[in-house]
């Protein structure tokens, strides 16, 4: 799959509109990662459509993207996270379909003993344009290449409820107030000039 877009992606022309769009499907993936780093794993729901599918290393592992969130902000709650996506490789399908590769690599620290944790791997991720003229991710793909050190858990328990939640009736499955952005996240949807 990976060396079909690369392919695909070294035979592309693109128009000036074409190139805002895939500055935009970067940063949408970009965002994925700084909403972790920033502990705000609730606001890559946004980000996720909602026939969501997350893959690891090639198996069906989450089909919900309030599930994804929850287990983000369990597996990241105890550690200094440090997520870094690297040369970005995206197939614009057509208008609203494309298929990014990323590498990447982490660094994650936990906060009581310092023990690290390092990973490297390689995402492919299907991409869809809604209505609203908005990238978001409907399959994520990670393959690890390799990992230095062991997650703690990443279980979440049914019963967990994160400490910090910035859109707390998300939990309860109710939706009252659509998601956006806190202050220091505003902006990075701009339009292309």
């Amino acid at each position: 799959m990976v060396l079909d877009v690369i392919t695909h992606v070294r035979r592309q022309e693109y128009t000036p509109e074409q190139l805002c769009q895939l500055q935009k499907i970067i940063e949408c993936k970009y965002f994925y990662w700084w909403c972790m780093d920033m502990k705000k794993e609730e606001y890559m729901m946004e980000l996720f459509t909602d026939d969501f599918r997350y893959y690891l290393n090639g198996h069906l592992t989450v089909k919900d993207k309030l599930l994804q969130a929850r287990n983000a902000k369990w597996c990241n709650k105890d550690m200094q996270t440090m997520h870094m996506g690297h040369q970005p490789m995206i197939w614009l399908i057509d208008e609203n379909h494309a298929r990014g590769v990323f590498q990447y690599e982490d660094h994650m620290c936990y906060y009581d003993d310092c023990e690290v944790l390092q990973s490297w791997m390689v995402y492919c991720d299907d991409f869809v344009k809604g209505e609203d003229g908005a990238w978001r991710i409907q399959k994520l793909r990670m393959a690890y290449r390799e990992m230095d050190g062991n997650f703690r858990t990443t279980m979440v328990p049914k019963d967990w409820v994160p400490d910090e939640w910035d859109t707390p009736h998300i939990l309860c499955g109710f939706s009252p107030v659509p998601l956006s952005p806190p202050h220091f996240l505003k902006g990075i949807r701009g339009e292309c000039p």
